[in-house]
């Protein structure tokens, strides 16, 4: 079954991602690291695991790229979306517009998915709220947008040159009818099928 991160101080969460967009990017993002950044309880430390598993550090505590796009404020929204739709991917397999359901909706999901007990379920349903306001789940992540855009000429293109040729084989149709003839003996069942074939196919 799947396991979620969780904290139990969720009200740190939207402090400490502030604290991220002014700090400079360490080479590790450690506990020394966080309490640096003023977050000293040991509850605080609950935050690394869940940024590991959103995707902004590796398993030994460095940036990912996505860590490094949090500095931009203009992206931060888009891509911490990015990362709750990738780590709560269940969910939204679930609910697409899961981040929009009632509080009873999410918890019903999560311990669909999850199979927890109802307190823990009740843990990974608020720091899954917690992370949702400051997500922009309007406009979807992009780390390409270049590379997209030209795809998306290319595949016009493509469209164009292929069109003549598409309508070209168009043209004409033919078909395969297929009869299936009772079993029997009276030679006049298989006359009255043919002329029927005949009459009503054959001439037109």
């Amino acid at each position: 079954m799947m396991e979620y991160p969780y904290m139990i101080s969720n009200n740190k969460i939207p402090a400490i991602f502030e604290k991220i967009k002014s700090a400079e990017i360490p080479q590790r993002f450690t506990v020394d690291f966080l309490r640096r950044l003023g977050f000293s309880s040991t509850n605080d430390r609950a935050f690394i695991p869940l940024i590991k598993r959103l995707g902004f550090l590796t398993q030994d505590g460095a940036p990912t790229e996505y860590f490094n796009r949090l500095k931009d404020g203009g992206d931060f929204g888009v891509v911490l979306a990015d990362r709750i739709r990738d780590l709560y991917s269940d969910l939204f397999a679930l609910n697409v517009n899961i981040n929009q359901a009632v509080d009873s909706e999410i918890k019903g999901a999560i311990g669909r998915v999850t199979g927890k007990d109802d307190a823990t379920v009740v843990r990974y349903l608020n720091t899954f709220k917690s992370l949702l306001p400051l997500a922009n789940f309007e406009k979807r992540d992009s780390l390409f947008p270049i590379e997209t855009e030209k795809k998306d000429r290319n595949t016009e293109e493509e469209k164009k040159t292929k069109q003549p040729y598409i309508k070209q084989e168009m043209v004409d149709f033919h078909y395969n009818i297929q009869i299936h003839l009772p079993a029997t003996t009276d030679i006049n069942i298989y006359n009255a099928i043919f002329k029927s074939i005949k009459e009503n196919l054959m001439e037109q």
